[in-house]
């Protein structure tokens, strides 16, 4: 095949002249501009748009969930990061208290500190700070008092420090700040108990089960955002959803006000509980 451009124009080629096998043909051929590629441009648009709707989609999860119940659930990792007394801590006490050797400003500033990181006013194994007040307050005053007057030749002092001591070690061992993650999920059921609680001991309402189902997929939620690949955790978090999502369903049934109060204080939505619920292949 033979070719011969006669004319060239701008992006546009004529030819004329084509001779095919032994026949000569006369024809003119129109011969289109290469356009430029935006692929690229495209592709950096629509990522960054899908950047922006889920942006926008954690923003609204996040005020979703801004309630008062979920706001006063504890959070494991965040309470032993901050909170939690190391062995080495209470070495350092120990010796600051017997050598003596520091002054009494730091010597208070430093017991201070440790109060304050393993006396947040929340225990584990269900004991309420009534309790705790009363094994660590009134019980040490009455135990230095029959000390007192039993050993005479103890002084009160002595005996004050010595009971004082005992009650503060009980306090740090039933302080949540040094329970396991497990101590931390029960008290936060127990949260969950005293909030949705129709009544003193109600432990079977469909509010309060939801309550607890919630508090246990919100556990699983931070498991697996460490965890990607424990798929027997993600097969029990997405059981969990259709098993919340199942009671709150009854719940409607039975009374809608009950069912859009619970809504709101568990942070869901309508298309969350009566939508389809996909099991998730990664909880980001």
């Amino acid at each position: 095949m033979f070719c011969s451009p006669i004319q060239k124009t701008g992006a546009v080629s004529v030819y004329r002249g084509v001779r095919i096998g032994a026949r000569a043909v006369h024809t003119t051929t129109t011969v289109p501009a290469r356009r430029r590629n935006n692929r690229k441009a495209e592709l950096e648009a629509q990522r960054a748009a899908e950047a922006e709707a889920a942006r926008r989609a954690q923003e609204q999860l996040r005020k979703l969930k801004d309630t008062k119940f979920l706001n006063s659930l504890v959070k494991a990792d965040r309470l032993f990061e901050s909170t939690q007394i190391s062995q080495q801590d209470a070495a350092i006490s120990s010796s600051m208290a017997f050598q003596d050797k520091a002054t009494s400003g730091e010597s208070q500033q430093f017991d201070a500190g440790l109060k304050r990181l393993a006396d947040s006013g929340r225990y584990s194994c269900n004991i309420k700070p009534e309790e705790v007040r009363m094994v660590t307050e009134i019980a040490p005053k009455a135990l230095a008092g029959s000390e007192g007057v039993l050993n005479l030749y103890a002084p009160l002092e002595i005996a004050a420090k010595g009971a004082k001591t005992q009650a503060d070690i009980v306090r740090r061992i039933v302080a949540l700040e040094n329970a396991n993650s497990k101590a931390v999920v029960h008290y936060n059921i127990g949260r969950a108990l005293d909030t949705f609680g129709r009544s003193e001991g109600d432990s079977g309402s469909a509010e309060v089960q939801a309550a607890v189902w919630t508090v246990r997929i919100n556990n699983l939620e931070d498991h697996l955002r460490v965890n990607r690949k424990d798929h027997q955790n993600r097969r029990a978090y997405t059981k969990l959803l259709h098993r919340r999502a199942k009671m709150l369903k009854y719940l409607k049934r039975e009374s809608l006000e009950r069912y859009y109060l619970c809504l709101k204080q568990l942070g869901l939505t309508k298309e969350m509980v009566e939508g389809e619920i996909v099991p998730p292949k990664r909880v980001e």
